[in-house]
């Protein structure tokens, strides 16, 4: 095995490790290697997030875990906007971590438990909800919630627990305000972000993601967001919707089985959400006038 295969077996690797290797700076600089960061070298190009993160962890101090969006990802769960950076957070008293392509947080983690997510040491989820909520939109932290909880990374408990300890902290009133809103059945961040909107408007919370049947008890179509009372479906509508022609047949089957029914569907995109937010709460708001039982 040549020297750049036998560091490529092992990578990632330091710097300073290179020379242990049999390597030298030239063919460090070659196309077998490329450095994620300062001081890092891994074999060919670092796409695989996960690999970013192990290549990280060989130059943070003693203590520091991955945190915020980079935990998030480690656990698998989805948020809108998730940032490509990778995130640390390292305890006060450490030296600030200044990288490219990093970003440093120094916090108090003192009492706080390190999770383990992909082999990589990471803040609890409850933690990470926690730091999140201090900057995060509400749209996407109630996103992020639902999803936590639809992975069972963490329970409702576990977040009141962590929000009772952290009073004062930046963002725990937030993440307060959200938590009794928060949802395992949700099944997608933007139908969160849909559903937040309805709830902030003033609108009747609404069930989510449930079974819809006709009156012979056959069973027609899976609700994102149903007012049953008034027979009104409102929907996140994705591009998979109008990009994926066996979806969009299926949609106009779907469609047209619910209008059969009695059911009023509403479908909304990202756009009118975030876009048009007025819109959706008049057009909602009518169509529950018009059917109120």
């Amino acid at each position: 095995m040549s020297n750049i295969e036998h560091a490529a077996a092992s990578t990632p690797f330091r710097s300073d490790q290179a020379a242990d290797r049999g390597l030298t700076r030239y063919q460090l600089r070659g196309k077998a290697f490329s450095s994620p960061f300062q001081g890092v070298h891994v074999s060919g190009l670092a796409n695989e997030f996960v690999e970013r993160c192990r290549a990280a962890l060989l130059i943070l101090p003693a203590g520091a875990v991955f945190s915020d969006d980079t935990a998030v990802a480690l656990m698998g769960v989805p948020m809108l906007a998730m940032s490509q950076l990778v995130h640390v957070t390292a305890a006060a008293g450490m030296a600030q971590l200044r990288r490219r392509g990093m970003v440093g947080h120094v916090r108090d983690m003192r009492g706080q438990p390190v999770a383990t997510y992909q082999g990589l040491p990471t803040t609890t989820p409850a933690c990470t909800f926690l730091h999140l909520a201090a900057r995060l939109p509400r749209s996407t932290l109630i996103g992020l919630g639902d999803a936590m909880l639809r992975k069972r990374v963490v329970t409702k408990a576990e977040l009141s627990r962590e929000l009772s300890a952290h009073l004062g902290r930046h963002g725990s009133r937030r993440a307060r305000q959200l938590l009794p809103h928060l949802s395992a059945a949700a099944e997608s961040v933007m139908e969160s972000a849909l559903r937040l909107l309805l709830i902030d408007g003033g609108l009747p919370t609404p069930e989510i993601n449930v079974n819809v049947y006709d009156l012979l008890g056959v069973h027609i179509a899976r609700a994102d967001l149903l007012f049953r009372a008034q027979k009104v479906i409102v929907e996140y509508d994705g591009d998979q919707h109008r990009t994926n022609r066996q979806q969009f047949v299926s949609d106009v089957e779907r469609l047209s089985k619910l209008a059969s029914a009695g059911y009023l569907v509403l479908r909304f995109t990202a756009s009118d959400v975030f876009g048009r937010p007025q819109y959706v709460l008049a057009t909602v708001r009518a169509a529950l006038a018009r059917t109120r039982p």
